[in-house]
């Protein structure tokens, strides 16, 4: 496998400085040459990609002439605009193909299957591919597809109990609020449904394991990100780390602070490098997850690499079903109204669902205030829509305190405190 990443990985680099304006302007600003970058270690010398650049200019990444891409997938675009991943057809085709190859080694999905999909497609002008690349990979398996948007807990019952999938597909706290609903209404043992294959977000230990209890399924999770190909890795039977799809791109983990590439084992931030990616190829992408290459081999026999996220190196917060919160959007929206001073944002659990509580210091008590600032938090899609269609958050609560409350000692203001242990 190392031989052969190796050898993908000049490939790429070779092809990207030769077809790709950002990448051959970026290696000629640092004095590179495709040819030097002999092996793994090399790679340090090359500057990360930012998120940055993806958001303000996407098609300085083309290698390849604009008409030939068929798809373009986006991310939420919380810090400003939205990170677009461009795909030819080759691309989405590889993806696919090593989508349903994975399924299929580790979930045995066949046409025998029928599969529940209720990943959607994308929050207000969000695009997001997962449900669409998906879904051509389970149907090139021959399984039967239901693929529609959320349904509300009596439709989603009458849709399971007329099909009669045996397979599920959402994030984890969809999942979880459907089975929290809808064990009122039935004993959901009986729905036939045995694995559950969810991703875009945590999945804390305690949730999977009522889960699995609740249904008499198992619950399998994945990892993606958008601009990489979304389905890059994916826990088998036995549910202990992800196992990396090796032959579509590099790994690397690197320390935050220093850049330095850390060995297996070892906890750093995770970067990224596309491999045969014809329209718009990826080196050292920064995902800003953090996380570690189990460096034991899987005793299920699989020979690839195994990777275990632990959390996030930036202020990103995920929330609901897939979104992400920053603290500039806190700001925005708080301290627009005049008798707020500071604020702080705690972030828990209460049945099953996100709960944003938002303690505010202001000279002024009164409940009106408490009105203006969830009113305010209201304007943001990615909590009303958590509240409204994937029903995994609930309203916001909001409450005052006295000037001076918070502790203002520290250096940078910590206005974002989440206290869910969502990589517990």
């Amino acid at each position: 496998m190392d031989k052969i990443q190796l050898s993908k990985l000049k490939k790429t680099i070779r092809y990207s400085y030769n077809t790709s304006p950002y990448y051959n302007r970026l290696f000629k600003k640092n004095g590179l040459k495709p040819s030097d970058i002999k092996k793994y270690s090399d790679m340090t010398k090359i500057p990360y990609t930012k998120t940055d650049d993806l958001q303000n200019n996407p098609k300085s990444f083309f290698s390849v002439s604009e008409d030939q891409f068929i798809r373009v997938f986006t991310t939420s675009g919380t810090t400003g605009k939205p990170k677009k991943a461009y795909f030819t057809k080759e691309d989405l085709d590889k993806i696919v193909e090593s989508t349903a190859i994975g399924t299929k080694i580790m979930y045995g999905i066949t046409s025998k299957d029928i599969i529940r999909l209720t990943f959607e497609v994308g929050y207000g002008t969000e695009i997001w591919g997962n449900r669409y690349c998906l879904s051509r990979a389970y149907e090139s398996l021959g399984a039967l597809i239901i693929a529609t948007g959320r349904l509300n807990i009596k439709e989603e019952l009458e849709m399971i109990r007329e099909y009669k999938p045996n397979i599920f597909g959402d994030v984890s706290s969809r999942v979880y609020y459907l089975t929290k609903e809808m064990s009122k209404l039935c004993d959901l043992k009986e729905l036939g449904i045995k694995k559950f294959l969810i991703g875009a977000e945590p999945t804390p230990n305690a949730m999977r394991k009522e889960i699995e209890k609740a249904w008499n399924a198992d619950v399998f999770v994945g990892y993606g990100i958008t601009e990489i190909g979304l389905l890059m890795a994916g826990e088998c039977e036995k549910k202990q780390g992800m196992h990396l799809s090796e032959f579509n791109f590099l790994t690397e983990v690197v320390d935050p602070e220093t850049g330095e590439q850390l060995e297996d084992g070892e906890v750093g931030e995770l970067l990224f490098t596309t491999f045969d990616r014809k329209g718009m190829p990826l080196i050292r992408y920064n995902s800003h997850d953090l996380g570690k290459i189990i460096p034991e081999v899987c005793s299920c026999g699989l020979p690839l690499k195994r990777i275990e996220i632990k959390g996030r190196s930036d202020d990103l917060i995920p929330i609901g079903a897939g979104d992400n919160l920053f603290t500039k959007m806190f700001d925005e929206a708080i301290f627009s109204i005049p008798e707020i001073l500071e604020y702080q944002v705690i972030f828990d659990k209460k049945y099953g669902k996100d709960l944003i509580t938002i303690i505010a210091e202001s000279n002024v008590i009164d409940d009106a205030i408490c009105k203006k600032i969830v009113d305010a938090i209201m304007t943001l899609p990615e909590i009303k829509n958590g509240i409204d269609q994937s029903k995994t958050i609930l309203r916001p609560v909001a409450k005052l305190v006295k000037p001076n409350t918070f502790n203002r000692n520290s250096i940078k203001t910590r206005r974002l405190i989440d206290k869910r242990n969502l990589y517990d």
